[in-house]
């Protein structure tokens, strides 16, 4: 860190862009007009009324912003140092206004606009947007890197604060067994918006984001893009599910000839009963680094478990955005040869031929976790690939993996047209 401060002071004030101004965008707003050697420069969303509500709840003046959708104002404002807030999402991708955008919409057709503008003007881009990264990720990392600048994932959530254990460990000397995060609420693949409605709104959240949680689709998503930074894969589809206690860790990730459930090591699962927290299970890599882990009291060998009993969400991406834009460096992205995984749409009812399908969140379908190989072969459909157009081709029934031929994607959306390169890619490699 003390590195990152010094590039910091050299490289002078890092202009960031924001697009989607729900919890975590506007906190990331609020954190960075607090914080020296940054300058947010331009808050973008879809709905005027929103953004500037946002902006009051936040004790932002009217003397200390302008609203603008037209260029020239918004470089008028920016030269008067000005935040500018606007519903012309382009403006965010502009090199003129900023170093980094972050994209915190959630959404993956409106995140691949953004994240493919924003990398082709060579602008950074740090993205809370983990439903599109576990699906297009890998070809928006080569796109980056086509055009010299960073495509990265944030630190704070999860995915980016189980790469830290894994670099840590890897850096270290240790063998990385299985990597994992906990789930701070039920199970229930099924679940509705209407069943989660009251909670919902006790929570300040969506109907469809706690539904997201619930149905363990966000979760599948998470691991999918540790998946895709890491080369693991789930040890069965779905992931098992295990739970236990922090202290516990170890010994409930055993392979079966231990006397376990895993059928090998290499993989990702998520733990009730240790959230908020992430976790590594290392193996020493010689006797002494072993016994100093005993003498340590890290547990009796010869695996252990790195345990970190928090993530930060956006409070940490911040980090992330000083990383890519002074040591152009990522905090997480896909390496290659990803996908390793992908997070595969499932019927949550009966769905009939001709219905509209509705994607992440819905009442619908939820996401699991399988194998690329998994998905390759039985020709499964990433549920990040569901868009307002899909339509049922047939009869699907409750439970069923969602392939292809049963359903009518919209190959005009960007996340469409960005898999097909993504796919094309993977073939060469």
């Amino acid at each position: 860190m003390f590195y990152l401060n010094k590039k910091m002071k050299e490289f002078g004030t890092i202009r960031v862009s924001i697009v989607g101004l729900g919890l975590m965008g506007g906190s990331l707003l609020d954190q960075l007009l607090g914080l020296e050697g940054f300058r947010p420069t331009i808050v973008a969303a879809r709905d005027k009324n929103r953004i500037i509500k946002k902006l009051e709840s936040l004790n932002i003046s009217e003397n200390d912003y302008v609203f603008t959708d037209d260029i020239v104002e918004a470089i008028s404002a920016y030269e008067r140092n000005l935040l500018v807030a606007t519903t012309n999402i382009e403006l965010s991708t502009m090199r003129i206004f900023a170093d980094c955008v972050c994209d915190a919409t959630g959404s993956v057709e409106l995140g691949c606009d953004i994240t493919v503008k924003a990398l082709n003007n060579k602008v950074h881009v740090v993205s809370l947007n983990v439903e599109m990264d576990a699906t297009v990720g890998p070809i928006l990392n080569k796109i980056a890197k086509d055009n010299n600048v960073v495509y990265s994932g944030s630190y704070g959530d999860e995915p980016g604060s189980i790469i830290e254990l894994f670099e840590f460990a890897k850096f270290s000397g240790f063998e990385v067994l299985h990597l994992g995060k906990g789930k701070n609420n039920k199970l229930n693949n099924y679940a509705t918006n209407e069943m989660l409605r009251d909670e919902a709104i006790s929570k300040g959240l969506s109907p469809r984001m706690l539904t997201s949680f619930v149905d363990g689709t966000n979760t599948m998503i998470e691991l999918n893009a540790v998946c895709n930074a890491t080369g693991f894969k789930p040890d069965v589809d779905g992931c098992h599910f295990i739970e236990s206690s922090p202290k516990d860790l170890v010994d409930n990730f055993k392979l079966k000839e231990d006397g376990g459930v895993f059928n090998k090591t290499g993989t990702v699962d998520f733990v009730k009963g240790i959230h908020p927290g992430v976790f590594a299970i290392v193996k020493p890599c010689s006797e002494i680094m072993n016994y100093e882990m005993k003498f340590l009291q890290m547990g009796e060998g010869p695996n252990y478990s790195i345990y970190r009993p928090y993530h930060l969400t956006s409070i940490e991406t911040p980090i992330s955005i000083a990383k890519a834009v002074v040591l152009e460096e990522s905090s997480i992205a896909p390496i290659e040869g990803a996908p390793f995984a992908e997070t595969v749409a499932v019927a949550k009812r009966d769905i009939k031929k001709g219905e509209k399908i509705e994607g992440i969140g819905s009442d619908m379908i939820f996401g699991t976790l399988v194998d690329v190989d998994k998905s390759s072969s039985e020709d499964l459909v990433p549920i990040g690939l569901i868009t307002e157009k899909t339509i049922a081709k047939e009869d699907i029934k409750k439970g069923v993996l969602i392939c292809y031929n049963m359903i009518e994607l919209d190959y005009n959306s960007s996340v469409i047209k960005l898999k097909s390169l993504q796919n094309n890619l993977t073939k060469e490699l």
